[in-house]
């Protein structure tokens, strides 16, 4: 029997065949003023409420809104513990020196007394990831940079439609991250996108992702910063757009496999702690996750359910270029490692049959763990 879900995913999987096999056939990939860039961008900016440029990768995305701040060498840039690596690699791309804190024991990500407890002389932002598509504690760390004078970045790359009361992610900060690689809520294989509320940032950041070009009055783009190339190619822009067009939809379906899992991962489990979310929070359920209360529990987890997974190959303070690169103390490092171990969970892949994934994981087997 099709489910709606199925139903939606073909509709897509259609729209996005033609776009593919129309693009080809007109020749027209124009990279600078593509249709299917363009039309991504304002149905993007639409969704976050903040102007969007597309990028190739969202990591991509997250070195533009560092470097569209001013931010480089000799500042640093306090970041979760608990990220993947990517986050730190756009840090040290800029040539600044990413500061690692603690996050909370729940939601994952960091409060206000996180940050604070690892400020530098040398500080000049924080990058909030919203774990796993959760915003929980943005509104406090936006409210606590704010006070101390230190720009806010966001590092959604997993968390594209969630909200914080009535404020979508991407318009909590200065400037916001997202990524659509393949495990994202939006996906076309890779690439980025960077939204920003600020008109001076967008245009700045609008002239480095493209050879730092601006235009002047006699029509010419020259250029009046150091930019690369980071534009997202017209290719896949027309897989994302028809997922734009039914976003809601898909969001909505999303949401419901999500809590579906939640009952069953709280049943099988007694001993895990879900990942909490605020009241005011809307994740965009990335993934969801449980913590375990001993790494053992998560191995035995792992092993008699191998729907699940660890969802980062290693901890982040064990990835050697941070262990050579990035500060931190030695209580975050045991404490990196300790959620690390103990957190596992689903991931919900972009336009994954999610009552199959919901079914399989209804009839898993096993004792309580």
């Amino acid at each position: 029997m099709t489910t709606t879900h199925q139903r939606l995913r073909d509709a897509v999987d259609d729209r996005v065949r033609d776009n593919l096999v129309g693009l080809i056939e007109s020749k027209q990939w124009n990279i600078y003023r593509g249709r299917f860039v363009n039309a991504v961008e304002s149905r993007a900016a639409a969704l976050v409420g903040a102007r969007c440029l597309t990028t190739n990768a969202g990591t991509a995305a997250i070195e533009l809104a560092l470097r569209a701040h001013g931010i480089g060498p000799g500042d640093d840039v306090v970041i979760p513990s608990s990220t993947f690596v990517a986050t730190a690699q756009a840090v040290l791309l800029t040539g600044a020196r990413p500061v690692l804190c603690d996050v909370d024991d729940t939601t994952y990500n960091p409060e206000p007394h996180h940050v604070e407890a690892v400020l530098t002389p040398a500080t000049r932002a924080v990058i909030f990831v919203h774990a796993f598509g959760n915003p929980s504690g943005a509104g406090r760390v936006a409210d606590f940079c704010a006070r101390r004078g230190l720009t806010l970045l966001e590092d959604a790359a997993q968390a594209f439609g969630a909200r914080l009361g009535d404020r979508p992610v991407g318009s909590l900060g200065s400037g916001t991250a997202f990524s659509f690689n393949t495990s994202k809520p939006l996906s076309c294989g890779d690439g980025g996108m960077f939204s920003t509320t600020d008109p001076q940032v967008y245009e700045r950041a609008k002239a480095i992702r493209h050879a730092g070009l601006r235009e002047v009055p006699d029509g010419r783009f020259l250029a009046h910063e150091i930019g690369g190339k980071t534009l997202m190619t017209e290719f896949q822009a027309a897989v994302l757009e028809p997922q734009l067009d039914v976003f809601g939809e898909l969001t909505r379906m999303r949401a419901d496999a999500a809590l579906a899992l939640r009952a069953r991962l709280a049943e099988l489990f007694p001993h895990g702690v879900l990942q909490h979310l605020d009241d005011d929070a809307v994740s965009a359920w990335q993934r969801v996750a449980v913590a375990m209360d001993t790494p053992e529990r998560a191995e035995t987890a792992l092993s008699e359910h191998p729907w699940m997974e660890r969802f980062y190959i290693a901890a982040l303070v064990d990835e050697p270029v941070i262990a050579r690169h990035a500060v931190f103390s030695d209580a975050i490092a045991d404490r990196c490692r300790d959620l690390w171990r103990r957190v596992v969970g689903v991931t919900l892949w972009p336009m994954q049959d999610f009552d199959e994934l919901v079914e399989r994981a209804s009839g898993a087997g096993g004792r309580h763990v």
